[in-house]
């Protein structure tokens, strides 16, 4: 029996430092126990690491991922201020008109509501306002339908109020001999 006190340690086979390292692991070998690992060629230069497929596979995996979340960043701010540009140059319908036919008299032509509202004063035999001529020009610039514009016209102060819609728009007026023709058009969209 040999005695527990005088027991050599375990000492590896000669040109191992300790156990070997598994396949897959990072581990830089100890190049200053290997025999003839102290040359002047690896004096200066650093080991590279040993990467195995599931480390590579998961370094370029992150790389994509990284890539996606960047270009959807991208896309999202393009879309984003494409929409908001859009939004700021198209004109109403109502702008439009009012632009092309516009008024001598402040009043007259009025747009209200961030250009989705358009209220029209007509000229009467007590006040003044749109001449009839004006009032066709704002309305063949929106398009009116002939079976609104003959309801206008057939319109006389006892019948109170009236409406029409056409396309996206929506027209109410009344008339009355002394103050003219009072209509409102909005864009219902």
């Amino acid at each position: 029996m040999t005695d527990p006190a005088r027991a050599t340690p375990f000492a590896p086979p000669t040109g191992q430092s300790g156990p070997p390292a598994p396949a897959d692991s990072l581990q830089e070998p100890n190049t200053a126990q290997q025999p003839g690992a102290g040359g002047a060629e690896s004096a200066g230069s650093k080991p590279t690491p040993n990467l195995s497929g599931r480390a590579i596979t998961l370094i370029a995996v992150g790389a994509v991922a990284a890539l996606l979340l960047a270009g959807a960043g991208v896309y999202t701010a393009f879309r984003t201020s494409t929409a908001a540009s859009t939004l700021v140059q198209r004109k109403s319908p109502l702008e439009s008109a009012n632009e092309e036919c516009g008024s001598t008299h402040a009043g007259d032509a009025v747009l209200g509501d961030g250009g989705r509202t358009l209220i029209l004063h007509g000229a009467g035999e007590k006040s003044r306002g749109l001449s009839f001529s004006k009032l066709e020009c704002y309305w063949s610039e929106l398009k009116m339908p002939d079976s609104v514009r003959q309801e206008v016209l057939a319109t006389r102060a006892l019948d109170g109020r009236q409406s029409g819609e056409w396309d996206q728009l929506r027209a109410s007026w009344s008339y009355h001999p002394d103050s003219g023709l009072q209509m409102v058009i909005t864009v219902t969209d």
